[in-house]
């Protein structure tokens, strides 16, 4: 009798042993699952390849959902520079910008069957989620400038340059004559053939169109697959 006593409470002992081991196991695993869950939030995020640059990559965190309104959105702001090189370091430097697309020249054919023809070096400085610095070359020193003589436009993303154009003048945006040398375009929309270079394309189509705004900004309008 005594024998079968203690064979009951040695198997008793070995059951509460087992829950206990089996307890404090999922008590660890849980500690290990949170612990791992905690620790990876506060780490750096996996690095992703971006397609668009040549074999480096960039560490990104995941995009929360962005409130988006209708109409188009922020393309760049485009700024004119007395050193277009010193510049375009500064934001590299400065700020990780890169090289989007630098081009020299731009053309279009006016109602009147003239060629409206811009030449001059800028370069389109990549900022991140698709925004972008246009750099224009021909801006005075720092020190000559007086106030906001900086910035030269804002431009907006359209996926229709001539509807958003006709929106802006119903809206009371006023038409922007754009002068350069002897030629006159009347900002109204316009294609234009860009040339530069951007991954192996050396010319790019865009449809532009220029008007002020109400409070006498200078606003394009560009329409585009590349840019």
């Amino acid at each position: 009798m005594k024998d079968k006593y203690q064979t009951m409470q040695t198997i008793q002992n070995k059951s509460f042993t087992r829950r206990k081991l089996l307890v404090g196991s999922s008590f660890l695993t849980g500690l290990i699952a949170s612990s791992t869950a905690f620790f990876t939030l506060g780490s750096k995020p996996a690095l992703s390849k971006d397609p668009q640059e040549s074999g480096e990559y960039l560490g990104t965190w995941k995009k929360k959902k962005i409130h988006r309104i209708e109409g188009p959105g922020l393309h760049h702001f485009a700024l004119l520079s007395y050193d277009i090189d010193a510049t375009i370091r500064f934001y590299e430097q400065g700020f990780g910008a890169r090289k989007r697309y630098d081009w020299n020249s731009a053309k279009t054919i006016l109602p009147t069957g003239e060629v409206f023809n811009v030449i001059g070096r800028l370069q389109l400085m990549d900022m991140g989620d698709g925004n972008y610095v246009e750099i224009i070359s021909g801006g005075k020193p720092a020190s000559e400038r007086v106030g906001y003589d900086v910035w030269n436009h804002i431009a907006l993303r359209c996926d229709n340059t001539d509807r958003y154009y006709e929106r802006a003048i119903n809206a009371g945006a006023k038409p922007y004559n754009f002068v350069y040398k002897d030629q006159i375009w009347d900002g109204r929309p316009a294609d234009f053939e860009v040339s530069g270079s951007l991954y192996g394309e050396p010319i790019i189509n865009v449809r532009l169109a220029y008007c002020r705004g109400i409070d006498g900004e200078l606003i394009e309008l560009i329409q585009g697959n590349l840019l």
